[in-house]
């Protein structure tokens, strides 16, 4: 590390608050242009850099602190002799995510020229200033995201430029280790708005009550727990002109009205003053991590404090009960917990049942009084309590310049008593900035929100209130253009038009389209188009979740989950050859062994979590890696790690059932598995795998595997002890008491199969349970376990059997017109009611990107280092397919062709790669050609 740059920030404080946002700008003047110059920097949390008014790019890539990053961008073409200036805006999130483990609120970077030789540095010669238009008191956008973004441009406050704080030196920071970004900055492209799918009047914007816990209880707090105990008892006053029953809104919350508890959406108000009393309904799994509830604006209510005449929010003092807790080990039995959960559940019960401010003032004479500006600001649950009514003739003009790049106008009136949305399709999913351009009168409101999927008979699929897809934006007066500064994802847009005093004219609206650069080195093309799409969706996808890592969703949570990015990383390799992603990620999860006995199960996070199946995955994902690329340099470079999550996992096994046995998050996917208990038959077998991965990647290293061979082969027959000849298949589970789950599955039979773990005695009963599986036997839930289930079946050399799975388990997807593939299945576990999955673009799910050109192109590898490939196509009821596989040394083409009883395959392949024709049993009725010579 050669940086002399120092951290600074705008101003002197302990830089921890919550939701920053400060702009950094340098001015200098070149007398010649210089012949190379590159800008290193960084921040915590997040920056956006223009040169010159140039946006180049948004950063940092995700790190944890202990080995953290900067980008190093080329300015040459950029800077130009005279005046020029280095712009970054940079925000500070001041809480956890699922991506940062913030430390504290700052910005670095170093411009370093030659010919002329000058360094510029992050110093007090860099201006700072806070932006007064940034809305700091926001919700969080969901557990794994940061906090929600709202921009007040009608706030007139210039700028307040400043010398910059400096903080202290690069290397005396909160971070270590600062070295180059190992993966290359996201792309940017136009991506226009494709179609006006139509347009409502909504009812205004309610009243909403958000409050955040956490930052009440333990604020700057950067952790991310799902079991963190995070209570919250509020009450206020509610004045109705008359006695009305409302419609109202509550999120993570029991409301009561006058002691009387709501058990839907609606309650009873009687003319005059009213208690409302909420209490957190759910304590004990915080994804929901900010509750609120939103009452109509058309009810004409006054909110009140029940202690004064002011409009303060009454909250209890409940910190004895709150309490900050790691999920390592995941839902304990016996969780300490489980007390705070009883003491609440007491004091909840009895506050609910209050039936007057006198009677709640009387049992809590203390409280913390909250003005609503002092409230966090949750603009989403107007968008989910949305009622929708048509529009009139004059509400709405020219919708449809909103698709064409031109300077034509989409011009929204001013609806007396109402508001007015407006929704577009992308015509597929994609991810990025919004971007857009319009007039309007100061105080307009502007709230985009984007969703993945609407059913055909209308109804929309919302991301639920536990993730707030969108963002506001308050008009100053006249034009207005912004670029938002969080990447969203979606196929369907919202633009909700609130407070319009005089018309909108929205002369732009397009997303800047924000993915990993790869070439799309795969192709796969088929006579049955059916085929071709399910690999187009499928690639499509997977490119949506890649950004500086794999993620599992580009909508709801953006976040490198492990167990997905063993999955992703296989798919990546056969269809973008992203092999420098695979390396970041297979480091970047490595490095939570720092922190943790076995790899993370999403990293870096505020979240401390361990899915054993996921530590197991990424240990296969390293041997993935270097069998694909031959490059043991970095397998040597990560085997300390490979050995760190063995030794770990070796910890756990059991002594008396010889299982490996903990209490982390048992998961392995979306199925109705119960993986609550403490040994999971299956994470023995993925331990298993991972033994086996191991041993042979060691083995190619030259390491000693012996105690590793040992302890696989006890496991081994471990697992098989637990078979249960009554149901001829193994268990699920084995409870902590030692109780035999009475649950069986098809999974445990095909990993056995799979991984070589099934005595012969039970090979026939297993092969059943995968290949046809009785009813009684838990089915796969989502796309992700297909991945196991296709190389099982290719294993027992069944690939018919996988071509059929393809088509069943894909084709609902195109028939529904999807553009993505999903995440779950509907007769899985995590697919909401009424609508076909949870997330509608799931990277784990893209297995017919690894198996299409395997099957039907015929392309195996078959040495490491892909310096030997099979070439073995299955035909079926096919006519002809071609397409591409890359490799490490470039693309290896195959195409096949039926002519009469002939069958014509021509493959081509770099000069050190060497093919073979493979013969199989769909060539027995041919004549076959390949590379034109006859081979059989």
């Amino acid at each position: 590390m050669d940086i002399s740059a120092s951290w600074i920030w705008s101003d002197d404080s302990d830089g921890r608050d919550y939701n920053l946002c400060s702009i950094f700008r340098r001015d200098f003047r070149l007398e010649t242009v210089p012949e190379s110059a590159h800008l290193k920097i960084t921040a915590d949390s997040y920056y956006r850099l223009k040169v010159n008014g140039q946006w180049l790019g948004d950063g940092p890539a995700r790190a944890y602190p202990e080995h953290y990053q900067y980008e190093v961008y080329d300015l040459n073409g950029i800077l130009r002799s005279g005046q020029n200036q280095i712009e970054a805006t940079v925000r500070y999130y001041g809480c956890g995510t699922f991506h940062q483990i913030p430390q504290r609120a700052g910005f670095l970077a170093q411009l370093e020229m030659t010919n002329p030789d000058q360094i510029i540095v992050s110093d007090e010669n860099f201006f700072a200033a806070k932006v007064p238009q940034w809305i700091t008191s926001t919700v969080k956008s969901s557990i794994q995201l940061p906090p929600y973004e709202i921009f007040d441009a009608s706030i007139l406050d210039k700028l307040d430029w400043k010398p910059a704080t400096k903080i202290c030196a690069a290397q005396d920071g909160a971070y270590r280790d600062l070295h180059e970004r190992d993966c290359k900055i996201l792309s940017r492209h136009e991506f226009l708005l494709r179609r006006f799918v139509g347009g409502n009047r909504v009812q205004k914007a309610g009243i909403t009550i958000a409050v955040s816990p956490k930052k009440i209880y333990f604020p700057g707090d950067v952790t991310a727990n799902c079991s963190d105990v995070l209570p919250l008892l509020v009450a206020f006053r509610v004045k109705s002109p008359r006695t009305q029953t409302i419609r109202f809104g509550s999120l993570n919350l029991n409301v009561s009205v006058n002691g009387q508890i709501s058990s839907d959406d609606k309650i009873t108000l009687k003319q005059g003053d009213n208690l409302i009393v909420a209490a957190s309904n759910n304590l004990s799994y915080g994804h929901l991590v900010d509750s609120a509830i939103t009452l109509p604006a058309d009810a004409e209510l006054e909110i009140q404090s029940c202690y004064d005449t002011s409009g303060r929010i009454a909250v209890v003092d409940l910190s004895r009960i709150a309490h900050l807790s790691s999920d390592i080990p995941f839902r304990e039995p016996d969780s300490p917990n489980n007390a705070r959960y009883e003491e609440f559940s007491r004091v909840a019960e009895a506050a609910l049942k209050i039936q007057s401010a006198n009677e709640f003032c009387q049992k809590y004479p203390e409280v913390r009084l909250f003005e609503r500006s002092e409230l966090s600001i949750d603009p989403y649950p107007a968008f989910m309590l949305r009622e929708v009514q048509n529009l009139q003739a004059n509400d709405l003009e020219n919708p449809d310049a909103l698709i064409f790049n031109d300077d034509s106008c989409t011009v929204v009136n001013p609806t007396p008593g109402c508001d007015v949305e407006l929704c577009y399709d992308l015509g597929e999913q994609n991810v990025g900035f919004w971007n857009f351009a319009l007039f309007a009168a100061s105080g307009t409101v502007i709230d985009l929100t984007a969703i993945e999927y609407i059913t055909p008979d209308g109804r929309l699929q919302h991301t639920r209130g536990d993730y707030r897809n969108g963002m506001r934006y308050i008009c100053r007066e006249g034009y207005n253009r912004y670029s938002s500064l969080h990447r969203r994802s979606g196929r369907y847009l919202f633009i909700t038009i609130r407070n319009a005093a005089k018309p909108v004219r929205i002369q732009l609206l397009r997303l800047i389209e924000s993915t990993y650069p790869v070439v799309p080195e795969g192709e796969f093309h088929a006579s049955d188009l059916r085929l071709e799409r399910i690999y187009e969706i499928s690639a499509r996808t997977l490119k949506l979740c890649m950004e500086d890592t794999f993620t599992d969703c580009p909508l709801y949570e953006q976040t490198l989950w492990v167990g997905d990015a063993r999955n992703e990383s296989l798919f990546a390799m056969s269809c973008f050859g992203a092999y420098d992603l695979v390396r970041r990620c297979i480091r970047l999860a490595g490095q939570s062994l720092e922190r943790f006995p076995l790899v993370g199960s999403q990293v870096p996070s505020g979240w401390s979590s361990i899915i054993p199946v996921w530590s197991f995955l990424w240990g296969m994902s390293v041997e993935d890696y270097c069998y694909e690329t031959g490059d043991l340099k970095f397998g040597r470079e990560v085997w300390p790690m490979v050995i760190r999550n063995l030794d770990g996992a070796k910890a756990l096994i059991d002594p008396v059932s010889g299982l490996f046995s903990c209490y982390d998050w048992n998961l392995f996917e979306w199925s109705k598995t119960d993986c609550s208990h403490p040994t999971m038959l299956y994470n023995s077998m993925f331990l298993v795998a991972t033994l086996s991965s191991a041993i042979r990647l060691g083995e190619s290293l030259n390491e000693p595997m012996e105690s590793y061979k040992e302890c696989c082969e006890k496991l081994k027959k471990a697992i098989n002890n637990k078979w249960d000849s009554r149901k001829l298949a193994w268990p699920d589970s084995i409870h902590a008491d030692g109780t035999v789950s009475e649950d069986v599955s098809m999974h445990t039979s095909m990993l056995a199969l799979l991984y070589d773990i099934a005595e012969s005695k039970f090979i026939a009963a297993a092969r059943a349970n995968t290949v046809t599986p009785r009813p009684e036997l838990i089915k796969i839930g989502s796309p992700f376990a297909l991945l196991y289930l296709y190389l099982s079946l290719e294993k027992l050399g069944m690939p018919d059997e996988i071509m059929k799975n393809i088509y069943r388990d894909y084709m609902p997807m195109l028939e529904l017109g999807s553009t993505t593939v999903w995440e779950s299945f509907p007769r899985g576990t995590n697919t909401p009611s009424d609508f076909p999955s949870r997330s509608h673009c799931h990277g784990w799910s893209a297995a017919p990107l690894y198996f299409l050109p395997r099957l039907i192109l015929g392309i195996v590898p078959e040495s490491p280092g892909a310096t030997k490939f099979g070439i073995s196509p299955r035909i079926s009821d096919l006519e002809h397919a071609s397409g591409a596989r890359p490799t490490v040394h470039g693309r290896i083409e195959v195409s096949w062709v039926k002519k009469g009883n002939q069958l014509h395959i021509n493959a081509h392949a770099p000069q050190n790669v060497e093919l073979n024709y493979r013969k199989n049993d769909t060539h027995a009725d041919f004549e076959v050609f390949f590379n034109q010579k006859v081979v059989n």
